[in-house]
């Protein structure tokens, strides 16, 4: 079987490779770049290309296993195999850590060919792998991160008006952007996607592009999927399960002589990640870098400057993704960059607003925001931190205020900002357990801040919470338990393990 991957993409042929347990080797071509993705029993297990930077020996340099003159010494090996045992005999890594670097090489490699939107596909479901090289790689979370990075028509156009959508009994643990946590909560109940579009109050690409990435990673229940393989081949690949056509891993393929270049897609911008970059500009700025140009700017690029922010960041762009309080901290932040316009673009009230600058001000800073990034310049970690705990501020006070919704959104930026902040995950798992659509998320959540920091009672006591609640009641208690072992005076955990106690 083969097709164009213009009409089947990649992550549409995993997915269903994935739903009926096939077992065979994906071959995909674009110009001299040639790619084999194998799967077992619907499982991915490897994929290579013939691009050098796939090649084993470079992966292990670019994580720091290998120096380029330890590197240098497998150049005559083609068998991954062969270089495996010879790093395994040097002690350079251990044999146990072989699976898990297997399977980063191999999702190292799917990352770009889930970008492909042309090429050729041809699918053999007799071919196997020699041995076993790694575990299974972690596909929803795969598909969910490519799928956000296809170019939004394309994303759009995969699905019609009629597609029937709907919740699924249990969801994968994903990290969700604050759109798509957004969207998948308007999914309580089956419906098309003309009815979806309809109550997101999103335009309607950015809904179209964002289900598409939700059902791709196994989210929301897509009822009429296309169809690439036909029984015939599930039945094919059972049956030749026992008599394969094996394939050595890391196979020579010759690297092309110019690989192209992969783009890097642009997708819509998410609305609340825009507000942060508009909040984080403006924030302790001079009217320079608010405009994001130099003092020495010319009155036309002090203009185009203003054209470009107010095209980003007029208030009317957010009027159905706010509420009041958010949408009077944007309007005001967008006066900022107005009145900077003013000032500036009028000579006069320019050179008396020079004459108050600092000598060293003036100039761009790390609070600068370039026109086309989402987030604050990744330059300034510090900006970027500020930003997050911004977000996570604003998580906490939507849920005080029982604002769930909004909640969901800031703190799920927070994590998307601070993914290394254990707070971030527990109150976004808080805010999302309100939901019961959203409790497996919410259980992800929370299981991800104990792990970040394990000795923390009180997110423990969040997920033990969020177990009660769903009637898992000895789970609830071990956690409990836990926590008063972490903390024997915390009020919280006494409290509700005394109820349970009870029951």
């Amino acid at each position: 079987m083969n097709g164009q991957l213009s009409e089947q993409p990649l992550a549409e042929l995993i997915r269903e490779i994935t739903a009926m347990k096939l077992s065979g080797a994906l071959r995909l071509t674009r110009g001299r770049v040639q790619a084999v993705v194998y799967a077992q029993g619907g499982a991915l297990t490897y994929a290579r290309s013939n691009l050098r930077a796939h090649r084993l020996t470079e992966c292990l340099q670019r994580w720091g296993y290998l120096t380029a003159e330890q590197a240098a010494a497998f150049t005559g090996a083609t068998a991954e195999a062969d270089i495996c045992a010879a790093l395994v005999a040097a002690r350079v890594i251990a044999e146990r850590g072989l699976p898990a670097l297997r399977v980063r090489q191999a999702t190292d490699v799917l990352r770009p060919l889930l970008l492909w939107i042309d090429g050729a596909w041809s699918y053999d479901p007799r071919a196997r792998l020699v041995e076993e090289v790694a575990g299974a790689i972690a596909t929803n979370e795969l598909l969910l991160a490519s799928a956000r990075r296809l170019p939004a028509a394309f994303a759009a156009a995969r699905l019609v008006a009629e597609d029937t959508l709907a919740p699924v009994a249990a969801p994968p643990p994903l990290i969700l952007l604050p759109t798509e946590a957004f969207v998948l909560s308007r999914v309580d109940a089956p419906l098309t996607l003309a009815d979806l579009i309809a109550i997101s109050g999103l335009p309607e690409t950015q809904t179209r592009h964002t289900t598409y990435a939700l059902a791709l990673a196994g989210l929301l229940a897509r009822a009429a999927w296309p169809r690439m393989f036909d029984e015939r081949a599930q039945a094919h690949a059972h049956a030749t399960r026992t008599t394969p056509t094996p394939e050595p891993v890391g196979a020579s393929v010759a690297p092309p002589a110019a690989p192209p270049v992969e783009p890097a897609p642009e997708v819509e911008p998410d609305p609340q990640a825009e507000i942060a970059a508009l909040l984080a500009r403006v924030r302790g700025a001079d009217h320079y870098q608010t405009l994001g140009v130099e003092r020495t700017a010319a009155s036309g690029e002090i203009k185009h400057a203003y054209y470009a922010l107010a095209k980003r960041f007029h208030p009317d762009r957010f009027r159905r993704a706010v509420d009041d309080a958010q949408r009077v901290r944007i309007e005001s932040a967008f006066a900022q960059i107005a009145q900077a316009y003013e000032t500036l673009s009028d000579e006069k009230a320019r050179t008396a607003y020079d004459s108050k600058l600092t000598p060293a001000s003036g100039t761009k800073s790390a609070a600068v925001v370039p026109a086309k990034l989402k987030t604050p310049p990744d330059a300034s970690q510090a900006v970027k931190q500020a930003s997050a705990e911004e977000n996570f501020q604003h998580g906490l006070a939507a849920l005080k205020h029982d604002n769930q919704r909004m909640a969901v959104a800031y703190l799920a930026e927070a994590v998307r900002l601070g993914p290394q902040q254990a707070r971030y995950h527990a109150y976004y798992g808080r805010a999302l357990s309100h939901d019961p659509r959203t409790r497996r998320q919410a259980e992800a959540a929370l299981q991800t801040a104990i792990t970040l920091d394990p000795a923390n009672a009180t997110h423990h006591v969040m997920l033990a919470e969020l177990y009660h609640a769903l009637g898992h009641t000895r789970r609830a208690e071990g956690e409990l338990i836990r926590a008063v072992d972490l903390d024997p005076r915390h009020e919280g955990a006494r409290q509700l393990l005394d109820k349970i106690k009870r029951q």
